[in-house]
């Protein structure tokens, strides 16, 4: 695993390239052709330049950044010494819902992590809303959390005041909770400043996230580049007190399809996002069903974006008889087996842990479906 990932690190911190030239070879190569970067490093200049469209000087670059590959190691050994992951877009644990959900521009090629990685990959929800919040908006949060624990749902946050991080540490609380922090900072440069989430780190209960080398100091910039990833790593967005600074975002959120839920209409900005396609946020077991139903939408786009590109390509339909006038555009009129829970679960199962209520209620309905045939 240090030998690929040594390699990510010398492309992408000793080929000298910047990263719109270097995310469009590395995204093709390894997600499109299947292929690991340490072999991206075996082409001559000339084959990488007609592959990837580069320049000869961009791409003796790129291959002379593997004379840096001892260097990258040295570094890797260095992290791990301060239990520091490298997460590079090959890695098992790297979380493809960036992928399938982000332009390939905004998809990160490293990722730096602290804590139990598998956790990446469990479906969670993120919360936004005012830096002081009032009180029955923290107690609401506090009973959805109740639910969201009982369901393997846990939250993502940027680690920002309010009820950003009032959520966080919120579930945290709790026995079986979980939870995934994206930094606007790199890890060490955290660790500096605070161990308040040592604990929950070394529980295996959260994971610390960051696109930025571990060195690297806090910047409102980088805020803002962290807050796109929260925002497409979860699976829906809860605002139960909008402030200015949560409307753009939500907004946002809803263009990209991305459930959002909204806490009151009080405000001009919660009447926009209701108009914009938002949903009101009612009893803690309502949101949670909604949830879940994001799950089920993510674990189906999840199958989708793994299939080969030929796959995808829709089928011509069949061609018209001539005989029949009211031919409904070919559509088959063969019945279609409902899918099997097991077979659904698996599917579902890909996104991470399927939350118990809407395990159960798959199986009943199975149940169901089998007794009515009897």
């Amino acid at each position: 695993m240090n030998s690929e990932a040594a390699y990510w690190l010398a492309l992408v911190n000793a080929s000298g390239l910047k990263l719109s030239v270097l995310k469009p070879v590395a995204q093709k190569w390894y997600l499109m052709e299947g292929r690991s970067i340490a072999q991206l490093f075996n082409l001559s200049a000339a084959e990488l330049a007609f592959r990837f469209n580069l320049s000869e000087t961009d791409a003796k670059s790129i291959l002379q950044a593997a004379d840096s590959y001892q260097r990258q190691l040295t570094l890797l050994e260095q992290w791990q010494a301060q239990d520091i992951q490298l997460i590079p877009l090959s890695h098992p644990h790297y979380p493809t819902r960036l992928v399938y959900t982000l332009p390939p521009i905004q998809q990160p090629l490293l990722l730096w992590a602290k804590g139990k990685t598998e956790l990446l990959a469990e479906p969670t929800i993120t919360f936004l809303g005012n830096s002081n919040p009032q009180p029955q908006a923290v107690q609401y949060i506090k009973n959805l959390i109740e639910i969201l624990v009982e369901e393997n749902i846990g939250v993502v946050s940027g680690y920002g005041k309010g009820l950003d991080r009032s959520a966080f540490e919120s579930i945290l609380t709790a026995e079986h909770g979980h939870a995934v922090a994206i930094l606007p900072m790199g890890l060490t440069a955290f660790s500096q400043l605070t161990n308040k989430l040592d604990a929950p780190v070394a529980g295996e209960r959260a994971v610390l996230l960051s696109p930025y080398p571990p060195d690297t100091p806090y910047k409102e910039t980088l805020a803002d580049a962290r807050n796109t990833l929260v925002d497409s790593l979860a699976m829906a967005l809860l605002v139960p007190q909008i402030d200015q600074a949560a409307h753009p975002r939500a907004k946002a959120a809803l263009n990209r399809g991305m459930p959002v839920l909204v806490g009151n209409t009080d405000s001009p900005a919660s009447r926009d996002l209701i108009v914009a396609g938002a949903f009101l946020m009612t009893d803690p077991e309502e949101v949670v069903e909604m949830v879940q139903q994001a799950i089920i939408d993510n674990a189906m786009q999840a199958q989708i974006a793994q299939q080969p590109a030929q796959e995808k390509a829709p089928s011509p339909p069949p061609a018209k008889s001539g005989d029949d006038d009211d031919d409904d555009y070919a559509l088959s009129a063969d019945p279609l087996d409902p899918i099997a829970a097991d077979e659904a679960l698996d599917i579902l199962s890909a996104a991470g842990k399927v939350p118990n209520s809407l395990r159960a209620k798959l199986m009943a309905l199975e149940k169901q479906a089998a007794s009515s045939k009897q």
